[in-house]
């Protein structure tokens, strides 16, 4: 496979000059991003000298807009791989559903009109069931495109071994989602001596990322963790029932939901909290666990995507499958029950991020980018 050569590249990475000026990035627009793929394209704008980049989809705007918006990249597109001939690869992240019948359309001009080299980069924690559920036109676009790309990024040793099962894939590649090194930390529960276990859930408000799953299991344990713990809840989506649960239920003393919350109001939370729980259903490789981890925080988590890659039953926090709220339950317990081992977890977690600090994943895109433009 393709990663067994990256290391024996990282010479030629260091004194091929400013590599990132041949590549063109394409994706959802990072600014102001609600999402997991723009987080990483904002972390590689913050830290890329002139990033080239085009938006094909704005999560702020409805289906009208972005179908114009997208209309318009064509053109974007086109127009800057006619004028700008230093552009030797174009690297395209997706998704499913719309994502994917988007940046298959770039994937056609950018390959077969103006012959570019091309890196897919998938982030979709749903894609095996946007691929198994589609029909057979899809799956078939899905399987040129796959077959087709000069390589194809993925997150996981997960979804490479899915990936290769299911597609004749050329070079597959395992690329860390990347995450920075925080701020000092706002405050220390633990140097402040507190007695209530502080838990934060970042991600959209729905039934795919658990959390009713989880305000449930706190429901169902009120009386027993009345005092002993605090949830806040930062993201959007289903706010209206999540809302009404709270209040049908009394929960206002022990659930607090924040709105999105990015910037400084993120690191206020992800500094505040002991644990970041997040019981998915499906998932790709999450960012808010991989910036919760970078925190020094312990997580509790699914089975599901790349979490298992970074999340180590009973060591930097605990697995569960999916819709257990049993297994949630004694999770949460036995962090009440054990604050100063909580802290314990958030240190391994800080060892275990390392490999996704942004300075090393981008020494590995690098190290990608140098193999097929110098390859």
């Amino acid at each position: 496979m393709f990663n067994e050569n990256i290391v024996l590249l990282e010479r030629e990475v260091e004194t091929s000059g400013p590599i990132f000026f041949n590549i063109l990035f394409i994706g959802p627009n990072y600014k102001n991003h609600r999402g997991g793929i723009g987080a990483v394209l904002e972390s590689y704008a913050q830290c890329i000298d002139g990033f080239k980049f085009i938006a094909t989809y704005d999560g702020r705007y409805n289906i009208l807009l972005n179908i114009g918006l997208f209309i318009l990249s064509i053109f974007r597109i086109i127009k800057k791989l006619l004028s700008d001939r230093s552009i030797k690869i174009v690297h395209i992240h997706g998704a499913s559903k719309g994502s994917f019948v988007r940046k298959y359309l770039v994937f056609l001009i950018v390959k077969f009109l103006f012959r570019k080299k091309v890196i897919y980069h998938l982030h979709g924690g749903r894609f095996h069931l946007f691929y198994e559920n589609s029909g057979s036109v899809i799956r078939y676009l899905i399987k040129h495109l796959a077959e087709s790309v000069n390589i194809f990024v993925c997150l996981s040793t997960y979804w490479q071994n899915y990936l290769i099962t299911q597609f004749n894939i050329k070079n597959i590649v395992i690329l860390n989602n990347p995450v920075a090194v925080p701020e000092k930390l706002a405050w220390n529960r633990f140097e402040r001596n507190e007695k209530i276990l502080n838990i934060l859930f970042l991600g959209r408000v729905g039934d795919r990322k658990g959390v009713f799953d989880l305000i449930e299991v706190i429901n169902r344990h009120k009386e027993l963790w009345e005092g002993k713990i605090k949830l806040k809840i930062g993201g959007d989506g289903d706010v209206d029932r999540l809302l009404k649960f709270i209040e049908t239920e009394n929960l206002s003393n022990i659930i607090e939901y924040t709105g999105w919350v990015d910037g400084q109001k993120k690191h206020e939370l992800l500094s505040e909290c002991d644990v970041l729980v997040l019981p998915s259903y499906n998932e790709g490789l999450p960012i808010s666990i991989l910036e919760a981890m970078s925190y020094g925080k312990a997580i509790v988590s699914t089975k599901v995507g790349g979490i298992p890659e970074v999340v180590k039953h009973q060591e930097n926090g605990f697995l569960i499958t999916p819709g257990d709220r049993e297994g949630l339950a004694e999770a949460i317990k036995w962090l009440v029950q054990n604050l100063q081992l909580t802290r314990h977890m958030g240190e391994l977690s800080k060892t275990y991020v390392q490999p996704y600090l942004i300075e090393n994943v981008l020494t590995q895109l690098k190290s990608i980018y140098n193999h097929e433009i110098l390859g």
